[in-house]
């Protein structure tokens, strides 16, 4: 196996996990409550529920949803530097060491594709959920399944799928939440890439004599796709917190600063 092909495994990677952040995320102008919403479930598999910067989040420990939640407080900074000053309240599950996500991922994905083919209007979308498919069958010659995979990066999910895809959840989890997504932790993303690469290495028979001498390239190619998977990570969570907030809506007698700001024709 020589250099370039060593590669594959974290260019499969970006080229799948690039594609699967393009997918739009559905999401009503919903309203949501600061306290935890009733009738959540308290748990998801070995996941509890905690209070976030901007909404909520399921982990399996306390570690794992403060580091998610400073991901969340940089994605709030960032959208309070653009002037925007309450982000609407979201849900995040996190996905930690060896980890799945906590719903069955083919199902996810049917039901995207579902809700592409009643829509049909976003080409980008469409050519995403090819490219998922297409890798499927790449990653099933590794050895590996799409989980390990979607478990790596952000998944954004349309909040009223939930109650479809996990069992527990109430019809009404949209008119609480404006976004919800996956988000794995640091610790989650490299167990996944040395998965892929180890993978990599048993198809193509490369012995660890052969391996150590491949290391410098190895442990190249592994830092490169870690590093872009943590900046892809942040930025996924930028775009969901900025792209569904609250507009301020001024109170009787005070005037909107949008509106102040547009002259009236």
């Amino acid at each position: 196996m020589n250099k370039r092909g060593s590669l594959y495994p974290a260019c499969l990677a970006m080229f799948l996990l690039g594609s699967l952040l393009n997918v739009r995320v559905w999401a009503g102008d919903s309203e949501s409550e600061a306290a935890f919403p009733k009738g959540w479930p308290k748990q998801l598999d070995k996941r509890d529920l905690y209070p976030s910067k901007c909404g909520f989040v399921y982990a399996g420990s306390k570690s794992a949803a403060a580091q998610v939640n400073k991901l969340i407080e940089t994605a709030v900074k960032e959208l309070r530097a653009s002037g925007a000053t309450t982000p609407k309240d979201g849900l995040v599950l996190v996905v930690d060491l060896k980890e799945e996500p906590p719903f069955n991922v083919e199902e996810f994905l049917t039901r995207l594709a579902m809700k592409q083919d009643q829509q049909r209007k976003d080409q980008q979308s469409q050519d995403a959920l090819k490219s998922l498919k297409d890798g499927k069958k790449q990653l099933e010659e590794l050895g590996l399944d799409l989980s390990l995979l979607l478990s790596m990066a952000p998944m954004p999910i349309e909040p009223n799928m939930l109650p479809d895809l996990i069992a527990g959840f109430p019809r009404d989890a949209d008119l609480r939440i404006g976004w919800c997504a996956t988000v794995p932790t640091e610790s989650n993303i490299r167990y996944g890439m040395k998965k892929m690469l180890d993978a990599a290495m048993k198809k193509e028979k490369i012995g660890a004599a052969k391996r150590l001498a491949m290391l410098p390239v190895l442990a190249y190619a592994e830092s490169k796709a870690i590093r872009d998977l943590k900046k892809g990570r942040q930025d996924a969570l930028n775009q969901l917190v900025a792209g569904k907030y609250k507009k301020h809506r001024p109170v009787m007698g005070e005037q909107n600063p949008d509106e102040a700001q547009e002259p009236k024709p």
